[in-house]
């Protein structure tokens, strides 16, 4: 036995009204604009952190650099903030490939006053910290004199 479904008197059982098309458009698009903003932060946010780990993997590789080729290497940061690369101690020469730009509005708003050099057995002199400043805040990348190197 069959049963037979009807709507009632002017509806239909084919699809969706047009009231309640516009009314999940409506939640949509309000959902939407109250999502936008926290995007927009979110990106900053991620975009912060990723400077922190570029410079900190720049650091990483110059130590394993300088302690894989016998050898010191300097750390330079342009006056602006904006850049950083290594270079040779004695004749001052950036290395090949090395030059690293920050994102955005990302800075480097702090370092050591001498530049922070990596020697041969991976130490770190002058230790210090490097700021990076950007819209969603800071963070730090900490060298110590062992040449442990850790974001803050």
């Amino acid at each position: 036995m069959t049963t037979k479904v009807s709507a009632p008197p002017g509806h239909s059982l084919l699809g969706y009204s047009l009231v309640e098309l516009v009314i999940v458009i409506a939640c949509a698009c309000l959902l939407l604009a109250l999502a936008v903003p926290n995007f927009e932060r979110l990106r900053r946010q991620w975009s912060l952190w990723g400077a922190a780990r570029l410079l900190e993997a720049s650091l990483q590789w110059g130590r394993m650099h300088a302690i894989s080729g016998n050898t010191s290497l300097k750390l330079a940061v342009d006056e602006d903030g904006r850049r950083f690369y290594w270079q040779d101690p004695q004749s001052g020469e950036p290395y090949a490939n090395s030059i690293r730009y920050l994102p955005g509005r990302i800075r480097i708003v702090g370092c050591p006053r001498t530049p922070l050099r990596f020697h041969a057995k991976g130490n770190a002199a002058p230790a210090g910290t490097y700021i990076l400043q950007g819209e969603a805040g800071l963070y730090r990348v900490v060298v110590n004199p062992a040449g442990r190197i850790r974001v803050e």
